[in-house]
């Protein structure tokens, strides 16, 4: 390997674990502060995190895949995700943030319905799991 290749990659990864050090060292010790960041993101980087998180696997190997066996024609479907993401970041997104606070201070989606809808039970958060799996 040449030197300067060496050299670019120590660097690289000396900056990588200063951040990381710089990152950890700004971090609650607590779940939602490692879930949720704290909950100090700002609604550009969620969306852009989400967006990243959802729609990696599907843009890969999804889309292609229903591109090869439909045809071009199936491009509508990255339209449509497109379009039903960016609804869902302006509609439900910000009306969530705000009661996954008021409820119990929720982090997942099957923790907002069980404090939301009281259910002791658990069968409403096991429901909701298995939903998004």
């Amino acid at each position: 390997m040449a030197t300067g290749t060496i050299i670019s990659l120590g660097l690289y990864f000396v900056v990588m674990l200063g951040i990381g050090l710089f990152a950890y060292r700004q971090t609650d010790t607590n779940v939602e502060g490692y879930m949720l960041g704290g909950r100090q993101l700002g609604p550009a980087v969620t969306a852009l995190s989400a967006g990243a998180s959802d729609m990696s696997g599907w843009m890969l190997m999804g889309l292609p895949g229903a591109m090869y066996v439909s045809g071009l024609s199936a491009g509508w479907i990255a339209v449509g995700l497109t379009l039903g993401a960016l609804a869902n970041y302006m509609l439900v997104a910000p009306r969530l943030r705000v009661y996954t606070e008021v409820a119990n201070n929720s982090i997942t989606l099957p923790d907002y319905f069980e404090n939301r809808f009281a259910d002791n039970t658990r069968l409403l958060r096991v429901i909701a799991s298995v939903v998004i799996v």
